[in-house]
């Protein structure tokens, strides 16, 4: 995945969100209830070296043929990803097969950084490699014994991981944490609210004078007015075989607007499938592309509907209280 809020599925740990007449009922469930889904799970075909420990994944792969806009599911004349797998006793650590040196170590990226890291996982059940193993949170530096862990799995918060290793494919399924409130909770940035979703770009000392002359109110972390009028915000994440489905609504005076994104690893069968806009849905423009590249994820969302919505929710007086402050409009 090239965009930086995606899930990056380019790896074995798949590491990496109107009015309501134009909203299903669906939709509208989905993002005022905690039915988080069964999780979602995708597998794939893997090559496991048991002399090296190195394990071979996506040896085969949907490909897109840009001169025919053909997709076909075909096996890799080289693996896409290779990790190496070090078992002792119950743990399992999948990391590079060998450290990656930068071009320019003064300079070593972020990027540079997580090539060279070793994540730990876990399991009770398993013979050798074969088995469930429970993603942590843990990770150490390529050949180094120390390791540190963090509350994130694979780069995101809020969720569990399973990898079930069979003798030819890997099945990786991802849940909702319903332990960890930060996938239905977020603090309320009004600055960032009242930009992204109302059109106003307002400083945080003007946001300041609002609260103290009450002309804003915070009631919640999701609830807020303005000069009377209220708004609320709400999120809501479902996981399950459609792939990652994460759900917002931002609502006004009786009328909301939803945002729908959705992530996913492309299959044989949805790659058989064709849906050119479904399957391209991850990619910037088709010509960045060259001939015969792999087609990895998919990510569709709503984003550009869901914003030119939020924008029309304010009353007059609301836009003009804000208009007022934002720094665009004035001297």
């Amino acid at each position: 995945m090239k965009k930086a809020y995606c899930i990056l599925f380019s790896t074995l740990l798949m590491v990496a969100c109107g009015n309501d007449n134009s909203t299903s009922a669906t939709d509208t469930e989905k993002t005022s209830s905690n039915d988080f889904g069964e999780g979602y799970t995708y597998a794939m075909a893997h090559r496991y070296d048991e002399t090296t420990g190195i394990m071979y994944q996506r040896i085969e792969a949907c490909y897109y043929h840009r001169i025919s806009k053909t997709f076909t599911w075909e096996e890799a004349a080289t693996a896409l990803d290779s990790n190496k797998l070090t078992i002792v006793g119950d743990s399992m650590w999948i990391g590079p097969v060998e450290k990656f040196i930068s071009e320019n170590p003064n300079e070593q990226s972020s990027y540079d950084a997580y090539e060279n890291r070793e994540t730990l996982l876990l399991s009770s059940d398993h013979d050798g490699i074969y088995g469930k193993w429970t993603m942590t949170g843990c990770t150490r530096t390529f050949g180094e014994t120390n390791f540190k862990c963090t509350s994130s799995i694979g780069h995101m918060r809020g969720i569990a991981r399973t990898l079930t290793i069979t003798a030819d494919s890997i099945y990786n399924t991802t849940i909702i944490d319903v332990s960890d409130p930060s996938q239905y909770t977020s603090n309320l940035d009004l600055g960032t609210v009242l930009y992204d979703y109302l059109g106003f770009a307002v400083g945080d000392h003007d946001i300041d004078s609002l609260i103290e002359a009450q002309v804003i109110k915070v009631t919640s972390e999701t609830e807020f007015s303005i000069n009377g009028q209220n708004f609320s915000r709400a999120g809501n994440a479902r996981f399950d075989e459609t792939g990652m489905n994460y759900y917002e609504t931002f609502a006004s005076n009786g009328k909301s607007c939803i945002k729908h994104e959705q992530l996913g690893f492309i299959t044989k069968e949805l790659c058989l499938e064709g849906n050119s806009k479904f399957l391209l849905s991850d990619r910037g423009y088709e010509s960045d592309y060259g001939n015969d590249d792999p087609v990895e994820g998919f990510h569709m969302n709503n984003r550009e509907e869901f914003y030119e919505c939020t924008k029309n929710l304010a009353t007059k007086e609301t836009q003009n209280i804000l208009r007022s402050l934002d720094w665009r409009y004035t001297d």
